[in-house]
């Protein structure tokens, strides 16, 4: 069993910030926000087509739902679960993501990660990154920028820091698979592009491959 250090804290009242209001705007009923997010699942599971995906992070669980739909076997997790009227229907496992846990549910083809990064305090990001590379070698993460603004919005950052910190863990950033999927998306001309515009892909490597050349932003694995 892996031996996991306590979180110096967790996030506390996470229902009071993720309340009702923010359940009803980002559930069903805004069909921006959803179709934006059908367009994604396609793409990415045309790019990616995977069997088993995470949602760590899923809120109303809109990418689960369409992921479903498309065949694949969905596991969604979140701090909060979403009332039943703001839901798309799948269960989700209540966990904090900035406390260590262990990943009972198997390996996955695909763990996504999408805008909860900068919700996290910057002091928690280190757990949060850990629990999120226990599901598989293939994240994709997507994180608001400095000055976008938002709830909880406490740790907006450049991609280049997430790229660092996910470098630390073993995992490199694609900046191929990510350009690609960024053109295909933009190219679908959804409503919300901020919902596509952040999204990148970061790749496990193993023992094998870590003598590989430098990652974009000067970020070296090892």
């Amino acid at each position: 069993m892996l031996a996991l250090a306590p979180a110096p804290r967790m996030m506390k009242n996470l229902e009071n910030i993720y309340g009702e209001a923010f359940f009803r705007e980002w559930g069903p009923g805004n069909a921006d926000y959803v179709a934006t997010a059908e367009a994604i699942t396609g793409e990415i599971y045309r790019r990616f087509h995977p069997t088993r995906v995470a949602d760590l992070g899923c809120g109303c669980g809109v990418y689960g739902h369409f992921f479903r739909r498309l065949g694949a076997e969905i596991f969604s997790l979140d701090g909060v679960a979403p009332p039943l009227e703001y839901s798309f229907g799948l269960p989700v496992y209540r966990q904090d993501l900035t406390e260590p846990f262990e990943n009972a549910w198997g390996r996955f083809d695909l763990t996504l990660c999408l805008e909860v990064a900068e919700h996290i305090p910057d002091e928690l990001s280190g757990v949060f990154l850990k629990n999120l590379a226990r599901f598989g070698d293939t994240l994709l993460l997507s994180a608001a920028p400095p000055n976008q603004g938002g709830l909880h919005h406490v740790n907006e950052r450049p991609k280049r820091y997430w790229v660092a910190r996910l470098a630390e863990l073993g995992f490199a950033y694609n900046r191929r698979r990510t350009g690609e999927l960024f053109e295909a998306l933009r190219a679908r001309r959804r409503p919300n592009m901020w919902m596509f515009q952040h999204i990148s892909v970061y790749e496990k490597v193993h023992d094998s491959l870590k003598g590989f050349p430098t990652l974009p932003f000067t970020v070296r694995i090892g």
